[in-house]
């Protein structure tokens, strides 16, 4: 069996492999589905349904080191953003470290920028924040999430949970 246990390394490309610059930390999104209370005769209480596919508002956090150009140049980007990591793994029959890639791909504008701090001898941190309409995440070769808000695409584990519903209306 394969454990996770670090991320060993990741950079981040724009459209066309384009290097968008040094984030030593990504905040990604949080899933959160849209929710309806459901309540009526023969039901004990509420019920929180949760809408299949639908989300609230998704966001992804880029912390630079410094303020530079490459931020700028990455708040300036649109189109898709990619996040190209690898995952080192614990064999634990082996005990020896194994690796696996894993990719991120994410689409959306830019929501908001902080310029951070400016401190002598260290770092000012600044962050930028995107909204997100489109995630994808690529384990080992395998496609095990994507959502796409704007075509109603919403698939786990290679299984499209929406193919129905678009398929009815």
């Amino acid at each position: 069996m394969l454990i996770p246990t670090v991320l060993n390394n990741f950079n981040m490309y724009g459209e066309s492999h384009k290097f968008l610059g040094l984030s030593p930390e990504t905040t990604l999104p949080n899933f959160e589905y849209l929710t309806e209370t459901i309540d009526g005769a023969g039901i004990g209480g509420e019920i929180e349904e949760a809408i299949e596919g639908a989300f609230g508002s998704l966001e992804i956090e880029n912390t630079f080191q410094n303020i530079g150009t490459e931020m700028f140049d990455y708040i300036t980007h649109t189109g898709m953003v990619v996040f190209r990591g690898s995952m080192q793994m614990m064999d634990t029959a082996t005990q020896r470290n194994d690796f696996q890639g894993i990719v991120v791909t994410v689409k959306g504008k830019v929501k908001s920028f902080d310029l951070g701090n400016l401190k002598k001898g260290g770092k000012g941190e600044p962050k930028v924040v995107r909204e997100i309409t489109y995630c994808k995440v690529t384990i080992n070769g395998k496609n095990v999430l994507e959502l796409d808000k704007y075509n109603m695409v919403w698939k786990l584990n290679g299984v499209d949970r929406l193919e129905k519903v678009r398929s009815q209306i």
